[in-house]
């Protein structure tokens, strides 16, 4: 768990956040989300105060969460490219009267795979057939779809390989860069120091400090990390 988190996400860059495990990194995520109930305080998203008790309503407010198991809370994985990467869409205006508008829908996703460059023989193969680093860039896709504003990631390169990270990493500078507001949890601390605008340390559940790009170097993260 955690209290007395403050902190502010600027549109257009990337807040990285560091500590060690059980330092309620994921927990903080989850709740600015609505997959977990918030027991105190507020959440405003670009100067409006708003409350986000599910994750239906955090999507409202232009939020994404890729969390940080795909197999066991991102993925279907008995499920097609297709399938898997439509999900997030079908809660939006792509469903009319009970009926999905399943052209418009096919040609995004498959827009959206061909963009992210997942390596596939088509949009009907399962998402099990797939490697890890293929399967996150569908599930990143599920959510670009939406066009988030905020977009929340838990671990975006655990248990890829190389050239899929440097893809996504890529892909995330980019987002950043067209202004949407990045809030990337990370184990890593090359990814945290090498992608990160500032970063958020977390120790038990606390907020121990936020270093700007210049000042974070893995001495002083850790120092906040465990302290």
């Amino acid at each position: 768990m955690f209290e007395n988190v403050n902190f502010d996400l600027r549109a257009g860059e990337i807040l990285g956040v560091a500590g060690l495990v059980g330092s309620g990194r994921t927990n903080v995520a989850e709740t600015i989300y609505g997959v977990t109930p918030a027991t105190g305080g507020s959440i405003s998203v670009f100067g409006e105060t708003v409350e986000i008790k599910t994750p239906a309503e955090a999507m409202g407010h232009g939020m994404a969460l890729l969390t940080e198991d795909r197999k066991d809370t991102g993925l279907f994985m008995m499920l097609d490219i297709q399938e898997n990467m439509q999900i997030a869409l079908l809660s939006q205006d792509h469903v009319k009267a009970g009926f999905v508008a399943e052209s418009a829908v096919s040609k995004l996703c498959t827009e959206m795979s061909e963009a992210l460059r997942v390596k596939t023989p088509g949009m009907n193969e399962r998402i099990e057939n797939l490697s890890g680093g293929n399967q996150q860039k569908v599930l990143i896709g599920r959510w670009l779809l939406t066009k988030p504003r905020i977009l929340i990631l838990d671990e975006p390169t655990r248990g890829i390989d190389v050239g899929a990270k440097a893809e996504i990493h890529k892909l995330i500078t980019k987002l950043a860069g067209e202004g949407v507001a990045v809030l990337m949890i990370s184990s890593e601390m090359p990814e945290v120091l090498g992608m990160s605008d500032r970063v958020m340390v977390m120790h038990e559940g606390h907020v121990t400090g936020i270093l700007d790009r210049a000042e974070a170097d893995q001495v002083s993260v850790m120092r906040l990390a465990s302290n």
